[in-house]
């Protein structure tokens, strides 16, 4: 089986407003039917009985081998995404921005042309350079208010690159559920943990959720993705979630979180009315005494 990438070319990838790809049909059409069609279920991805609305569950690579359960052509389908190989298309098409973004990476990790990769949970460093998965993911089915899974945000800053393989099922009539791509507004100095609130980005691109539709990008401080709201519905959302972690952070968000007035008007504010008690008390102790 070729990979999601065999027919991606630099060509393909576009810089701003940050390193990304995104594919239209990037597997014959049959193909992402079948792996639709084959697709476990939700309880076998959120490998519990009982679940909240709205809430993601991934099926790691390492999961999706030692389960006898999970087809053959899934497994080849992970098989080939974890593999030296898809390391190698992906540095192909990035090598040149990972190298602007990241000029000491090749000393710290590894030669771009010569990285080694295992999969997450069974490889370790420093064996690898790169450790990738390919997870078998859902989003359970929206039962109340309609909710984004995950809202503006920038993924872990120890992993490479990120990918979404979409295959939205011709039975799921709801809106929302796709990905957003979004620039800063200003300098990257508002994040609160790894996200940032909607009024410093700007939407450049929406990515829709269908079925065989792929985006895949380079991490990086100002790589901020997220989902849009999905409506009611009873059908889960579908996607394959690729990426590749190195062995140290690639930036150092902790550098760049919002100032912490939004939390100083939460703190003074107990301190003032505590202030006002002692007031009020001192007062209190002071007409005992006329």
């Amino acid at each position: 089986m070729k990979s999601l990438l065999s027919r991606v070319q630099k060509i393909d990838v576009s810089s701003e407003p940050f390193p990304h790809i995104i594919i239209t049909d990037p597997l014959e059409d049959e193909i992402s039917l079948q792996l639709l069609s084959e697709y476990p279920d939700v309880k076998t991805i959120a490998k519990e009985e009982t679940y909240s609305s709205n809430k993601r569950f991934s099926y790691s690579a390492s999961e999706v081998f030692s389960n006898e359960n999970i087809s053959p052509l899934w497994k080849n389908f992970v098989q080939v995404h974890t593999s030296n190989v898809f390391l190698n298309e992906v540095v192909s098409l990035f090598e040149d921005h990972v190298r602007l973004m990241y000029p000491s990476f090749e000393e710290e990790i590894g030669a771009l042309k010569t990285l080694t990769s295992g999969v997450r949970k069974i490889d370790n460093f420093p064996d690898v350079n790169v450790l990738l998965d390919a997870q078998i993911c859902v989003n359970t089915p929206v039962a109340g208010t309609p909710s984004s899974v995950r809202t503006a945000h920038v993924d872990k800053p120890n992993k490479l690159f990120a990918g979404l393989y979409y295959l939205r099922s011709p039975e799921d009539t709801s809106t929302g559920g796709d990905l957003e791509i979004y620039k800063l507004k200003d300098k990257p100095n508002h994040f609160r943990g790894e996200y940032i609130r909607d009024k410093y980005v700007e939407v450049v691109k929406t990515v829709k959720y269908q079925r065989n539709v792929l985006i895949l990008f380079i991490n990086s401080l100002y790589s901020v993705h997220g989902v849009t709201v999905r409506s009611k519905t009873n059908t889960p959302r579908y996607f394959f979630n690729l990426l590749g972690e190195v062995k140290q952070p690639l930036f150092d968000l902790s550098q760049y979180q919002e100032k912490k007035a939004w939390l100083g008007n939460s703190i003074s504010a107990p301190a003032k009315a505590l202030q006002n008690l002692k007031k009020m008390a001192l007062h209190s102790a002071d007409s005992s005494d006329y």
